[in-house]
This record gives C-alpha cells, sequence and structure tokens, in this order.
C-alpha cells in the first residue's frame, strides 16, 4: 500500500492551448521591446534597446561582466538556501503548533512588514563589504515568505493525513516526507519562489549601497558615467535572470501538481 498521499492526476493541457499561451508571451515580450524603442526614439534619456544590447555584449566579450555576474548569482543562491534551511523548519513548527502560532504569527506579520533594507548598514558591521553581507541580506528577505507560505501549508494538510500516517505507523521523517510535503507542495513552491526573487531583489539593493562587485554595482557605475546603453543592457540582464530563474521554479511547481 502506498504511503504517500496521492490526489487524481490533472488533465495534461492540449497542444494548441500550450502554443497560444506561448504565442501571447510572444507578443508580449515584442509589444515591450517595440514601446522601449520608440520610447527610446523620443527621448534620449532612453537608450535603444540595439543599443543596449550591443554594450552588453561588450561587456561579455571583453569579461567585464564575468566577476559581478558571480558575485550577484553565488550571494543570491548562498542567501536563498540559508533562508529555505531556516524558513522550512521553523514555519513548519510554527504551523504544527497552535500555541508557537499564538505566539509568533503577529510577530511574523509584522516583521514580514518591514523593509529589509534597513538592517543592512548592520550587517555590513558584521560581514563587512562584500559578498558576505549581500548574502545576509538576502537570507534575511527571503527566509519570511519561506516560514509563512511554510506554515500556512501545514494549516491547510487535510487532517485525515495525520491519522494516516499513524495508522501506518510512520516514523515522524516519515510523515513528513512521505505524506506532508506531498500535501504542502503548492503552498511550499509559491513560497520558494516570492523567496526567491525578494532574495534577488534584495541582494540587488544591496550592491546599490555597498558592494566590491556584482550586477547592481555594475549598474550604478554605468549610470554615473551616463552610460545608458550599458545600464540599459544590466538591467536587460537582471530581468532575464528574474524570468529564468521564476519560470524554472514555475515550471518544477507544475511538475510537483501533476505527481501529488
Amino acid at each position: 500500500m502506498s504511503t504517500t498521499a496521492t490526489l487524481p492526476a490533472k488533465p495534461a493541457r492540449p497542444a494548441t492551448t500550450t502554443l497560444r499561451d506561448n504565442l501571447w508571451r510572444a507578443a508580449v515580450l515584442t509589444a515591450i521591446v517595440l514601446a522601449w524603442a520608440a520610447l527610446s526614439a523620443a527621448t534620449d534619456l532612453v537608450a535603444s534597446p540595439a543599443a543596449s544590447m550591443t554594450a552588453l555584449a561588450e561587456l561579455f566579450t571583453n569579461g567585464t561582466i564575468y566577476r559581478h555576474l558571480n558575485s550577484t548569482l553565488q550571494a543570491v543562491a548562498i542567501g536563498f538556501l540559508i533562508a529555505a534551511a531556516i524558513g522550512f523548519p521553523l514555519g513548519y513548527t510554527i504551523g504544527r503548533s497552535k500555541f508557537l502560532g499564538a505566539v509568533f504569527d503577529p510577530i511574523i506579520a509584522g516583521a514580514f512588514a518591514m523593509p529589509r533594507v534597513i538592517f543592512f548598514p548592520i550587517l555590513l558591521q558584521i560581514f563587512g563589504v562584500g559578498e558576505g553581507a549581500q548574502a545576509a541580506m538576502a537570507a534575511l528577505a527571503a527566509v519570511f515568505p519561506i516560514m509563512v507560505s511554510t506554515t500556512a501549508g501545514v494549516r491547510a494538510i487535510n487532517p485525515l493525513l495525520p491519522k494516516l500516517a499513524r495508522s501506518l505507523s510512520l516514523t515522524p521523517l516519515q510523515t513528513i516526507t512521505k505524506i506532508y510535503i506531498p500535501a504542502m507542495a503548492p503552498s511550499l513552491m509559491v513560497g520558494i519562489r516570492i523567496g526567491f526573487s525578494i532574495a534577488f531583489i534584495n541582494v540587488i539593493i544591496a550592491e546599490f549601497f555597498a558592494a566590491r562587485a556584482g550586477l547592481g554595482l555594475l549598474t550604478l557605475r554605468a549610470y554615473g558615467r551616463l552610460d545608458l546603453p550599458t545600464m540599459y543592457g544590466i538591467i536587460v540582464l537582471l530581468a532575464t535572470i528574474a524570468l529564468i530563474g521564476n519560470l524554472a521554479l514555475w515550471a518544477l511547481e507544475r511538475k510537483l501538481a501533476k505527481t501529488t
């Protein structure tokens, strides 16, 4: 007898529907580029798409961007992993306990509403200027949405599932991996996607304030030189990274939804 909580498989999306959605996405992106081109033609304050892409390609060609790209991605990855390692256990524990929920829910809600950037000077004192402070900033920003979504996912679990685990004599670890995690998957993935986005945003913000390397710092330097093509090119790169990351997590979420 299978010990994994399963739901009826969702019907596959028709190929024509998927094609239609992709065409609409392409149309939206095309419209954005056309609007950008029209705006750049109307004012010198906006670099054209062609000039921006040329400047970005030059950064890759001469190797200038790699150190900054690596710094940003490493800070996001480390900070996000730390946030997940802290947020999942805490969210699970709070979600399982009515007492802890009553104590910590208002505290977490209040902390979630605070702009995390106000803590960056403290992080600079602790970690110094560099990737450590950026990663800590990402972790501090991402831990709350992961924790909140995990807590909500635990509380939304069907009360019959824990009884099923006890009837099957599952260990606590088996209960979590075979019962709770599959049932919590949709809520968990929402928290992961939001956590990734917030971690990415806060790393860039931190790089604007104090950093030795990073795409945020590179963007700020380009703005200081009024090198608008380079600035817009890096902004496009940042948007592309964020889009790819969210699409990958969205695809993982849909895959889990089909198997749980």
